[in-house]
């Protein structure tokens, strides 16, 4: 039996009714495009209004293909990288919407770099044609996946968040709309940094709505957990963060023993709620993702924003 996870559901549980959680924003569908004229498309003219919370970060590299690296003591190597994509019509003046997104596990150092890159590019139009910054951080485990809190006092999760407030220092990223995905192992980390909240600024109370391309819960979020485990810390999750589940129809994450597809059952029994802040795909496919999968994606999660 998993402690920790044990021990973190139990926290959901008792402070549930105490803490104060970021509400879910629906947007209109013309707020999926950054770049539309809000003065003319919303506001004044409609009533309707876009939450934002600007970091108003300046001074960062680009527009295009940018790459950052870090040097953190005892992460990996002790050298990290992150690749991003900024728009090109990215200005300072106004916030812009982050998706960040993690890569699968890739089998060495040198393939997580160029699973890294094959994320950013595969999200790449979608920053070009809506106006989001997409932020593709390189996993530091030396199997080239994400280094989990279990069983490492150092680990990938505070990595990633220290990525996103460098990003927000040198962009001015609109913390309202802070979206995450994940592939595969990188799945199994989005789960469980929104449902665990090891990464504060990547949990369900900052992270506008999120998505998954064959990651599954007790990959990572409910490991260790029973059946049971894992429905109570669903259950005591004060805020139900959108979710976006895309499954291959013969990809074996969603047969046993992983049994993917089954985490929408448990979402909705949690109070996730079908056509709304819960989504299902299947694809004629197997266990991969692809350019046409972040743009359903996207016109799924760019609907939401928090708010406080």
């Amino acid at each position: 039996m998993n402690l920790r996870r044990l021990l973190a559901a139990a926290a959901l549980a008792v402070s549930a009714a105490q803490a104060h959680a970021a509400t879910t924003v629906r947007l209109a569908p013309w707020a999926c495009d950054t770049l539309a004229d809000r003065i003319l498309r919303s506001g004044f003219d409609t009533g309707e209004a876009i939450p934002t919370a600007p970091s108003n970060g300046s001074g960062g590299a680009g527009p295009g293909s940018v790459s950052l690296y870090y040097t953190i003591p005892d992460v990996g190597t002790g050298s990290q990288a992150a690749h991003l994509y900024i728009p090109p019509r990215y200005t300072p003046a106004r916030a812009w919407p982050v998706i960040v997104v993690l890569h699968g596990a890739a089998g060495s150092a040198f393939w997580a770099d160029q699973e890294a890159l094959r994320a950013r590019g595969s999200w790449q139009d979608i920053g070009y044609l809506y106006g989001a910054i997409v932020v593709a951080p390189v996993a530091n485990g030396s199997n080239g996946s994400w280094v989990e809190p279990v069983g490492s006092s150092t680990y990938d999760y505070g990595y990633i968040a220290s990525v996103l407030d460098d990003v927000a220092a040198q962009y001015n990223v609109d913390r309202a709309r802070i979206y995450l995905w994940g592939f595969s192992a990188g799945g199994h980390v989005a789960h469980d940094l929104v449902m665990n909240g090891e990464a504060p600024n990547l949990d369900r109370n900052h992270v506008a709505a999120y998505a998954a391309s064959a990651g599954r819960l007790f990959g990572a979020a409910c490991k260790g957990l029973t059946e049971t485990g894992c429905a109570n810390l669903l259950a005591a999750q004060p805020r139900k963060p959108p979710f976006d589940l895309h499954l291959g129809d013969t990809d074996p994450m969603g047969a046993p023993p992983y049994d993917a597809d089954l985490d929408i059952g448990r979402l909705q029994n949690a109070g996730w709620v079908p056509g709304d802040t819960l989504s299902y795909v299947t694809f004629s496919g197997g266990h991969d993702y692809t350019p046409a999968h972040a743009a359903q994606i996207w016109s799924f999660v760019c609907r939401f924003a928090t708010a406080p």
